[in-house]
């Protein structure tokens, strides 16, 4: 009997601080760059220029509006069984949307759902359109880009 309860205990304990909220920052408190990445495929007649020119255009968005955020594309390879380095064909497309800190993004999104004009909607559809054009998105998260 008790070795049971002290296996409860030790259970329970375990399961008690591996929940612990407190354990874990909330993005709110990102002591870093707070950014949106976004995955994706190339589609069937869609290129890697075409999805950099949406980078491009996605980056002048942000610039021609007074607004420091960077777009960072990277091309994700998996790993190849052969030779421990990277296979020869593209697996996926990542596009990093990283604001400098917390406060610039809030000012960002309220200036999104305050002040955009439809000139603004425009330009941002035109973007969208071109990376539709060459990828769909397979998975979207929010990150904290950690600096040291």
């Amino acid at each position: 009997m008790k070795s049971y309860l002290t296996t409860m205990l030790a259970l329970t304990s375990l399961s008690l601080y591996s929940d612990e909220p407190s354990s874990s920052p909330k993005l709110e408190d990102c002591k870093g760059s707070p950014a949106s990445y976004y995955v994706s495929k190339l589609i069937e007649g869609g290129t890697v220029e075409g999805w950099i020119k949406a980078t491009k255009m996605h980056q002048a968005y942000y610039e021609d509006r007074g607004f420091n955020v960077k777009i960072v594309p990277s091309i994700q390879y998996l790993p190849s069984d052969e030779n421990n380095g990277p296979k020869d064909e593209i697996f996926r497309l990542s596009t990093h949307v990283i604001h400098p800190n917390r406060a610039e993004q809030e000012k960002f999104w309220a200036w999104n759902q305050n002040e955009r004009t439809e000139s603004d909607l425009k330009e941002r559809t035109a973007f969208i359109a071109e990376y539709d054009k060459n990828n769909k998105v397979t998975a979207r998260r929010f990150l904290c880009m950690l600096s040291n």
